[in-house]
């Protein structure tokens, strides 16, 4: 059985990718969740080389509180060190949608989260909705794409 994906419809065997015979849409769905629900876990640590390890090297960030649209690690540290930078810091995740490529490649989960945000001993919530996008790489499922907005109406 060929469980390889082709980058197109007749690539060289080098510009293949082996996919494991056991990786199901299920396992994927799985996996990538896993890592969405470490990310808000991380996020309430404040360590941002954590938060930053659930990234792809390529990954584009769409942040949540930052019009910049940031899509090199140097950028995503910036936007972290600040967006992590108070004490009381956590994030809840609904989670509403969920699917995987027919070829199992990617996982794109859109949701709903809240951020508890504390500065100047002041506590603030701040919904908002998201849509992560996940890839195995290198035997490591990561975040490739995060957009994330400001909900508009109360959630």
């Amino acid at each position: 059985m060929d469980t390889s994906i082709g980058v197109d419809d007749h690539p060289p065997a080098t510009d293949r990718v082996t996919v494991p015979a056991e990786r199901t849409a299920a396992t994927c769905l799985t996996e990538a969740g896993k890592v969405l629900l470490r990310w808000a876990e991380t996020v309430g640590t404040r360590n941002v080389d954590a938060v930053l390890a659930l990234y792809a090297p390529d990954a584009i960030l769409v942040p949540t509180m930052s019009d910049d649209i940031r899509g090199r690690e140097d950028d995503r540290r910036r936007y972290f060190e600040s967006f992590l930078d108070n004490d009381g810091i956590s994030c809840g995740i609904t989670v509403q949608k969920k699917r995987v490529s027919r070829k199992l490649g990617t996982v794109v989960i859109g949701g709903l989260y809240s951020f508890q945000i504390r500065r100047d001993g002041t506590e603030t919530v701040v919904p908002a909705r998201f849509l992560f996008t996940f890839e195995e790489i290198d035997g490591r499922w990561l975040i490739t794409g995060h957009h994330s907005s400001k909900a508009i109406e109360d959630v």
